[in-house]
């Protein structure tokens, strides 16, 4: 996956599953039994884009990511859930580069 943000590219893998499988995404992350839960109406009636916020604003960036990874597989979209498994994301904080690599293994923090 190239380069991008974290929430970019959690729209992008909602945005590369049917509408069925979107569905059984958001049942599921209803059904999630880990803390923290996500309430009903925060995703109820939601596009792609709004469950995207309603992930990163609920769990974090990365949280959100793990989430949504291990989501995806439960429904059975494990090509999408591969792809957002090995993410590579840049971010700039006051000046200093940061690349943030994400695999199901490990995370990395590494600074430049």
């Amino acid at each position: 996956m190239s380069d991008k943000t974290i929430k970019l590219a959690l729209v992008s893998a909602l945005e590369d599953i049917s509408k069925e499988d979107f569905e059984k995404f958001c049942h599921q992350l209803l059904d999630r039994r880990e803390a923290p839960r996500v309430k009903r109406n925060r995703v109820e009636n939601k596009n792609r884009l709004q469950i995207a916020d309603v992930l990163v604003s609920h769990f974090t960036e990365e949280g959100a990511l793990g989430v949504t990874v291990d989501l995806l597989k439960a429904i059975g979209c494990s090509n999408e859930a591969e792809t957002l498994g090995e993410i590579n994301v840049q971010v700039s904080v006051s000046g200093h580069l940061y690349i943030w690599i994400y695999t199901e293994a490990s995370s990395q923090l590494i600074t430049g």
